[in-house]
């Protein structure tokens, strides 16, 4: 069985839907906890730190160790504090799960910049705090595991959900940066892209309308999604990519419904031309979207770099770049 006896965990966002899910999971699997939980509602407004203490009082009820945290994710002392109070209470930190986040609805048109910054900051910003803050113990030790929780709406898109898309889509970026950066230090990043009927999925049912009908309800969808979409079952593809004999970083990995796939960047063949034009686009565009030949799959700067200098060779005849 796959455990993480002796590890400490900080699951942001851990005191309701996903993040409880994945809180007891890692808790259940051995791990020491920190239930990061500031008990907003979904578009941010504070309302109660119960959700975080009432996780950990089930964690520990079934034998487990955990704390409750009330910091904010996204402000640098809080994500410092929460940080600090893992190695306070443990000595050490190995996994932060950024489970934490809210959703601003509004038409492209009509979004404020409050609305924007808002999401932005406590997915993004809140992402890149809590990691930091985690870092320099998980380098120290050698060791460590960061996922940040993205969504569909990253690469698809949703309506009157720009911001939630940006936010999530940065995510990713940054997660693949540090892969790089963590290599040396065994520290290991990944995204996993997921769907679950939580809180946050039932404001998409209802658009952020409290007074809207629930789609689901009034179509009767709503049974199948709590019986096949459920937060239990994104929970062990968070744990797997959390543990010590995870394979994989900087990549995306998806999953709804129990299907578990990997999303990766790939190119189509595309088409060269050293005289390029506005019109050569144009003729060679079918060329440019087939994405039905010639994927190429790269999860680093250098290997996109190596991929289209080698094209370029291959479509032009023209002499490789000097080796430097």
């Amino acid at each position: 069985m796959m455990r993480f006896d002796g590890q400490v965990a900080i699951v942001t966002g851990g005191g309701r839907g996903m993040g409880r899910s994945h809180s007891l999971l890692l808790a259940e699997r051995g791990a020491k906890v920190v239930v990061n939980d500031l008990g907003v509602t979904m578009a941010g407004a504070l309302t109660t730190e119960a959700p975080a203490h009432s996780v950990v009082a089930e964690i520990v009820q079934a034998g487990g160790d955990a704390i409750a945290d009330g910091n904010d994710v996204a402000t640098p002392t809080g994500a410092q504090a929460m940080v600090d109070a893992a190695i306070a209470r443990w000595g050490r930190i190995d996994i932060v799960i950024h489970n934490a986040g809210i959703v601003r609805f509004a038409p492209f048109g009509e979004m404020t910049y409050e609305q924007f910054r808002s999401v932005m900051s406590v997915h993004v910003d809140g992402g890149f705090l809590v990691a930091r803050a985690a870092w320099p113990h998980m380098a120290a030790q050698g060791y460590g595991r960061i996922v940040f929780i993205t969504s569909q709406a990253a690469l698809s898109g949703i309506e009157n959900n720009a911001n939630y898309g940006a936010a999530k889509t940065a995510l990713v970026g940054l997660a693949r940066g540090m892969a790089i950066d963590g290599a040396q230090h065994g520290i290991k990043v990944n995204s996993v892209d997921v769907m679950a009927l939580t809180r946050m999925m039932e404001d998409f049912f209802t658009g952020g309308d409290e007074s809207r009908p629930d789609i689901g309800a009034a179509t009767g969808a709503r049974n199948w999604w709590e019986q096949y979409v459920r937060p239990e079952l994104v929970s062990p593809v968070v744990a797997f990519f959390a543990h010590k004999d995870c394979p994989w970083s900087g990549e995306i990995i998806n999953t709804t419904a129990g299907r578990v796939c990997h999303q990766y960047l790939a190119m189509t063949d595309g088409f060269t031309d050293l005289d390029l034009t506005m019109e050569s686009i144009s003729e060679n565009f079918a060329k440019i979207g087939d994405s039905q030949h010639g994927q190429h799959v790269f999860s680093h700067t250098n290997q996109y770099l190596q991929l289209q200098l080698k094209r370029l060779v291959e479509d032009t005849g023209i002499e490789a770049i000097p080796s430097m």
